[in-house]
């Protein structure tokens, strides 16, 4: 497969404070996004296989890019924007979970994952203060590919469908991360589905 023109790969681990600086110098500008779409490790594919971790691969990884987009000089009249993908279930939207779900969540290997999901969701004021504009995306179930329309709903509120495709959550988090979106989802916690 040949590579993007506009592509910059840096390799790297998004735990290391120093690949984190190496792939904002990569761009040679003040990066104005950042989208995370990282997911904790398991000894499979299966969602039920063990957690082979690191414990905090969302959080860290998320506190080190905050803190860079902080650090960094930002564009004139604008906030550098963070949209990371999360999981319906953390933070207020456990209430409005549906009970199958809360039940992996509480009794099987998914809620090691979820340990992870919730302190990002915990710690994403106090690491991007206000110079960084966030949005997590609480997905609800991955499925196939695909695009469909999206629907998002305040982190309480009820009505989202039980899937959404990849490919879908990934437009939807890209529109969001250019401001094609606005601002409406600026600081805020949204569910997504289709």
């Amino acid at each position: 497969m040949e590579p993007c023109k506009n592509l910059t790969v840096v390799e790297g681990s998004p735990l290391s404070e120093k690949d984190t600086e190496r792939a904002f110098a990569a761009a040679g500008v003040p990066v104005d996004a950042v989208i995370i779409f990282l997911n904790p490790l398991r000894a499979s594919e299966n969602p039920w296989a063990r957690f082979i971790g690191p414990p905090r691969l969302l959080a860290d990884s998320t506190t080190n890019v905050a803190h860079k987009l902080r650090a960094q000089q930002p564009l004139k009249g604008s906030k550098p924007r963070l949209v990371i993908m999360n999981a319906l279930g953390v933070g207020e939207s456990y209430g409005v979970t549906p009970y199958l779900a809360r039940l992996m969540m509480n009794y099987s290997n998914v809620g090691k994952t979820y340990e992870d999901h919730s302190a990002v969701n915990d710690e994403i004021e106090g690491n991007c203060g206000d110079a960084v504009s966030w949005t997590l995306a609480l997905a609800v179930g991955l499925t196939g590919n695909g695009v469909a329309p999206v629907n998002a709903f305040a982190c309480d509120e009820r009505g989202a469908s039980m899937f959404i495709t990849r490919e879908s959550c990934a437009r939807w988090m890209v529109d969001v991360a250019s401001g094609d979106l606005g601002d409406q989802f600026s600081n805020k916690r949204v569910i997504v589905s289709n």
